[in-house]
């Protein structure tokens, strides 16, 4: 694959992915939305089988099932003290155990995640810009399916511990860029239901 050198430089970078499945899945009736089965496999294994070859290391954030997702294979990350404060939680708990330069999170419901997230997120800027990189697919930004230095720990856990759980309102905090996917206008979708990825398929046949 040809790309910028930055791009190149980037593949050098250690980074660990992180799958946000700690949501109460409300919309689907309480359902835990990472291990709804679609077309035989769950949610969660889809998103991690797009990340297996993009991260140095992968983690799993979930506070329900957790024997389920450990069967799969998981060691799931809890939000610990921060219970109920959304996605910005699970991001706390995979930074706190994150040991590489930079965490890249993704929804448990985002299964068409580009292959090449990794590069063209780090790719999108200097090695030494610290700012964290967010999806734009050409209408919206996609601030849970970030990528973020590890050094924004103390960030986020102050943030936390005010009381403020807006991910949006952390980025606006430690300075973030958008990156521009477009192209890939579908590999964003959020899938809450078996229909949903019906529709996104066919949606990306079309």
């Amino acid at each position: 694959m040809h790309g910028h050198p930055a791009t190149h430089s980037a593949h050098r970078r250690t980074l660990t992915g992180l799958i946000l499945a700690g949501g109460r899945g409300s919309r689907l009736g309480g359902i835990d939305k990472g291990l709804l089965d679609v077309r035989g496999t769950p949610l969660v294994q889809q998103v991690a089988a797009r990340l297996a070859g993009q991260v140095d290391a992968l983690l799993l954030s979930a506070n329900r099932s957790l024997d389920r997702y450990r069967a799969l294979g998981f060691d799931p990350l809890t939000d610990g003290p921060y219970v109920d404060a959304g996605p910005l939680a699970g991001i706390r708990a995979g930074l706190a155990a994150c040991a590489t330069d930079w965490l890249l999170a993704v929804p448990c419901d985002m299964p068409f995640v580009p292959l090449d997230l990794r590069a063209r997120l780090l790719g999108a800027a200097p090695q030494d810009d610290c700012r964290a990189r967010v999806p734009f697919d050409g209408e919206h930004h996609h601030y849970a399916c970030v990528l973020l230095p590890g050094t924004a720990l103390g960030a986020v856990t102050a943030a936390l511990d005010a009381g403020r759980r807006s991910l949006r309102g952390l980025l606006d905090d430690i300075g973030w860029l958008g990156v521009d996917f477009a192209a890939d206008r579908h590999a964003f979708t959020n899938l809450n239901t078996p229909a949903d990825v019906a529709g996104a398929l066919s949606a990306e046949s079309s």
